[in-house]
């Protein structure tokens, strides 16, 4: 309860949410790169 209540108090927590978006989308957008390379040349 006490760490919810101080990140809700911490401007930070915004910041740090969209870091954490920006992490997670280059992430899926590495995957994706990455198994459609594998699957271009896994069929070829």
């Amino acid at each position: 309860m006490l760490q919810l209540t101080l990140i809700q108090d911490c401007p930070r927590s915004d910041a740090l949410r969209s870091v954490v978006a920006t992490c997670v989308t280059g992430l899926s957008a590495l995957v994706s790169f990455y198994f459609g390379y594998w699957f271009s040349h896994w069929r070829a």
